[in-house]
């Protein structure tokens, strides 16, 4: 009995040096200057998609960095735009928008990627048996595009995609449509291109049951939702992007891993969607941000490459650049050293 009770108090002694070590580290790791206001321009309206930087946000992460952070959603004055022109020191775009705007002549660049697996993918009634890029054939496609009629990048994808496949595009009647999946459900489409996180749940709503076919899986990807700023931004203060980096890793982190909370944080900002829409768009979004083995907001050079690639071969991009000067790993290596 003795024994057994000498190992409890052990086990308890060692139980609370751990915690102990725990929150030393965690203080540690505290900025101690002052606060610091800055604004992330994100590529959307609020939702889950942006789960990490809200989680960041109202748990603390941010503040423990020095930083308020004010968390703006989209609009007309567009991330790229009102970061390079100094209203914003933080974006969220695509990986192609990046690309495009290094192409221009615009200093910017990714520091991390949250999406590494782009969400993009075509999808149909369950009923229809279309579940491959080579079901399209004689179908009606429906491409989401952008107000205009402009291409973005689930234009890009698909077109990529076929072209990966060899598949012949004359025998496909591709129409545009807009950003959910009416279109389908109304049975103008046979098949439509969206995000795996936010229409195929309509059609599910509706119907039971969706075939999805994400584009990445033949080999039609591009990272999606990179963290960018400015080259002079990354040049003149690289301790406040390290600590707003640090601290929304660290916000993604326990959104990954606290996923109810993490939507309850969403809805303070989302707050004309509903618990199930945010839940369902935060549990499809963790598999393409957790993916390719590497913790999160890791990047890589093919992958840069593989967009740019794509780019190219849609002549959206006429001359190479160097792929390198799109993104930067120095704030990733020393949080992750």
């Amino acid at each position: 009995m003795k024994k057994i009770i000498f190992f409890i108090i052990i086990l308890i002694s060692i139980a609370g040096v751990i915690f102990w070590l725990s929150s030393q580290k965690q203080e540690a790791v505290k900025y101690q200057g002052p606060i610091e206001e800055v604004n992330l321009k994100l590529k959307w309206y609020h939702q889950a998609q942006f789960a990490g930087n809200y989680v960041a946000k109202e748990k603390g992460f941010y503040k423990n960095q020095g930083l308020k952070v004010n968390i703006l959603p989209f609009d007309k004055d567009y991330a790229i735009k009102s970061v390079s022109e100094g209203r914003d020191m933080f974006g969220i775009a695509g990986a192609s928008e990046v690309i495009l705007a290094r192409a221009k002549g615009i200093p910017i660049k990714a520091i991390a990627v949250i999406y590494k697996i782009n969400p993009i993918v075509a999808y149909s009634l369950k009923s229809s048996g279309i579940t491959k890029p080579q079901d399209f054939i004689g179908k009606t496609i429906g491409i989401e595009r952008a107000s205009d009629g402009t291409d973005t990048d689930v234009g890009l994808l698909y077109y990529a995609m076929m072209s990966r496949l060899d598949l012949d595009r004359s025998k496909i009647k591709e129409v545009t449509i807009g950003h959910d999946a009416t279109e389908l459900l109304a049975g103008k489409t046979d098949v439509s291109t969206g995000y795996v996180i936010n229409e195929p749940e309509q059609v599910r709503d509706a119907l039971g049951d969706v075939n999805t076919i994400p584009m990445a899986e033949y080999g039609a990807n591009m990272y999606a939702d990179v963290i960018f700023a400015t080259d002079e931004t990354i040049r003149s203060k690289p301790g406040l992007v390290e600590r707003f980096l640090r601290a929304t890793l660290e916000g993604w982190q326990y959104a990954i891993e606290n996923n109810k909370e993490a939507v309850e944080m969403t809805l303070k900002y989302a707050n004309t969607s509903t618990v199930k829409h945010q839940a369902y768009m935060l549990e499809k979004s963790i598999p393409l941000i957790s993916a390719m083995d590497s913790v999160i907001g890791w990047m890589n050079e093919e992958q840069w490459n593989q967009a740019q690639n794509i780019l190219l071969n849609q002549k959206i991009l006429q001359n190479r650049i160097n792929i390198k000067d799109a993104y930067t790993m120095q704030f990733l290596e020393k949080i992750y050293k």
